[in-house]
């Protein structure tokens, strides 16, 4: 499998990752710039909304997945 192909697979795996989170992403081409938003129902009724934009797809969904793995609280087994 080429470099990539993998980072292609990578960013796949990071998407559904966020999806299972609960986060409905929407990411954009701008020319030479990927954009991206990321949106998750909050307690109280509040929305969290992350943003983000880089030159790859890949360096988006990366930099998305972290933004909202900082964001999240550890929740008790």
């Amino acid at each position: 499998m080429t470099a990539e192909a993998m980072a292609e697979r990578e960013g796949k795996v990071l998407l559904g990752w966020l999806r299972l989170l609960g986060w409905t992403v929407v990411i954009e081409r701008n020319g030479g710039t990927w954009s991206g938003s990321a949106r998750r129902p909050a307690p109280a009724g509040e929305v969290t909304h992350i943003d983000g934009s880089a030159a790859s797809q890949r360096e988006l969904v990366t930099e998305l997945f972290r933004t909202a793995i900082r964001g999240l609280a550890p929740q008790p087994a």
